[in-house]
């Protein structure tokens, strides 16, 4: 037997423990609803003072913020950001649980829903409505997938 030899135990890394379904719905949520609100406040903000520079009255900064005005670039702006961060929340989610992401994903797209009808996406046309709700469902699952897969190439 050689002294200076290396050991020749067998190593490997521990396998990764799922996460708590909780959590990973929670914070899936926060990041999805918390940075979709986030990142529309501060675009208000940029297209609040770009109209305002360009002389427009509050009254008419107000109508073209508001809930109907689908025909501005802050409209496909806030939707865009929004959808990406719906993605990211699904992505969040499901690498926290690293178990059941699509499942998940699905109940964390129905809570997001349930919580954008609460804050008021009622007050937009219905074909609207319902297009933007099926495509915020689909971002987040979108993302629970890329979570899964991800979950399965780290194993």
């Amino acid at each position: 037997m050689n002294p200076y030899a290396p050991p020749e135990a067998a190593v490997h890394d521990l396998p990764v423990r799922p996460g708590s379904a909780f959590k990973a719905i929670a914070v899936g949520l926060a990041v999805d609803i918390g940075g979709s609100l986030l990142a529309t406040m501060i675009l208000a903000l940029i297209y609040g003072a770009v109209l305002g520079a360009s002389g427009a009255k509050a009254e008419e900064i107000a109508a073209a913020m508001g809930a109907g005005a689908t025909d501005s670039w802050f409209f496909y702006a806030a939707t865009l950001v929004g959808l990406g961060f719906s993605v990211l929340g699904g992505y969040v989610c499901a690498r926290i649980a690293r178990r059941a992401e699509l499942r998940l994903g699905a109940i964390l797209a129905a809570l997001s829903t349930l919580i954008a009808l609460m804050l008021g996406a009622k007050q937009q046309e219905l074909g609207i409505f319902l297009s933007l709700t099926l495509a915020g469902i689909g971002a987040v699952l979108a993302g629970a997938r890329l979570g899964y897969t991800k979950n399965r190439g780290s194993r």
